[in-house]
């Protein structure tokens, strides 16, 4: 019996931790700051709302239904509705997560019970390796770049035990997008009994025709997970929650994997009525697309190579290691995240803020480029 629990750390201790941008408190505490722009962790800097602001201090101050004294909706119900009106899909086909993280993470507990190997593009955000390797699975990971996710290369790179396909859509870290046609190929030559997960963090960044949305696809694949969250354009990082789109076999299989009052009734409630404002939504689009444009203008006056199309990042790429460069601009008080861990040793990821955010970032950054 030890040796088993011997064998089963040894095993978790090779598995990557997820290692977040650094909070604004640490930076001012290891540098003894006293401001501090952060542009690490694609936080939306314009929100969240006074109405969403003002639901959250009535769920906290409570009623006869509500209160941080009694249980959260376990599986989030009005929420869900609430997604469903927005979505134009069945209530039944939502599930609710801590974050999308937490379903990604449900989404590999019912694939990897019995092993297996999820495909995974290089370059891609981290829960998706961990969340496999937790639950009981390999990764293979397939070739992508800094510019471009390869499906050619995801399709043939599938075995007979593979379960699961994981794809962001926007990339985070990269900000590569894949069409609507690259989707489609998935949604078709995938075999049927593969989940296809596309997480879609990112969505609401783009112009929704613009937009390759893969819940388009649920009616022609039965295995297909799509992923959202309110951390991004709803400005509700803090308080953890996301859903996921599918089939109503897919989710009745995820509520049976999910934790019960996995999902806060604060956040619930916050969230519910975050959805319902549409404005804010084209208004943060509108301003992240100004300070994507800026940020490309100026990145081009420093003769410096920045990518990434969609999403509220950019990647950054540095002449000199990026760990050097992420701990030249700490002490400069901006934050942003190196992209090592990633496997581009040269590569920033500079979230988009306010205007003001940005003109500090250049200011501590552009002379180190020059």
């Amino acid at each position: 019996m030890a040796d088993a629990h011997s064998n089963s750390f040894e095993l978790i201790e090779k598995i990557p931790l997820y290692v977040p941008g650094k909070p604004i408190q640490e930076v001012k505490r290891e540098f003894g700051l006293d401001h501090i722009v952060k542009l690490a962790s694609n936080e939306n800097p314009w929100g969240p709302t006074p109405a969403v602001k003002a639901r959250i201090i009535e769920a906290v101050n409570g009623g006869p239904d509500e209160g941080v004294g009694l249980y959260p909706v376990s599986d989030g119900y009005y929420l869900r509705k609430a997604i469903c009106e927005n979505k134009k899909v069945s209530i039944n086909q939502i599930v609710l997560g801590n974050g999308s993280a937490e379903i990604i993470e449900m989404a590999a507990k019912a694939c990897f019970i019995a092993g297996g190997t999820a495909i995974i593009p290089r370059h891609s955000f981290a829960i998706g390796d961990i969340a496999t390797q937790t639950a009981g699975g390999s990764v293979i990971e397939t070739h992508a770049t800094a510019t471009e996710v390869d499906v050619e290369a995801i399709l043939k790179a599938v075995r007979p035990d593979t379960k699961m396909v994981y794809i962001a859509n926007a990339n985070n870290p990269t900000g590569v997008q894949i069409e609507r046609d690259g989707i489609a190929r998935l949604v078709k030559e995938l075999r049927d009994d593969i989940l296809l997960v596309v997480d879609q963090a990112y969505a609401e960044y783009s112009a929704p025709g613009d937009f390759p949305d893969a819940a388009t696809f649920l009616g022609a694949r039965e295995n297909l997970l799509v992923l959202h969250t309110f951390s991004k354009i709803y400005a509700l990082a803090a308080l953890r929650i996301g859903y996921g789109i599918g089939n109503e076999r897919m989710i009745t299989l995820l509520e049976r994997v999910r934790s019960p009052f996995n999902t806060n009734h604060i956040a619930q409630a916050a969230a519910e009525e975050a959805i319902k404002d549409t404005a804010f939504v084209s208004f943060c689009r509108e301003k992240n697309q100004q300070a994507r444009d800026a940020f490309f203008a100026e990145a081009t006056k420093h003769k410096c190579a920045a990518s990434g199309i969609a999403g509220n990042f950019v990647l950054l790429e540095s002449a000199i290691p990026a760990k050097d460069f992420f701990v030249q601009l700490l002490k400069k008080s901006v934050i942003v995240r190196p992209m090592h861990g990633y496997g581009l040793p040269q590569h920033l990821r500079v979230s988009l803020g306010k205007p003001e955010e940005m003109e500090a970032f250049w200011a501590a950054a552009g002379p180190m480029m020059d």
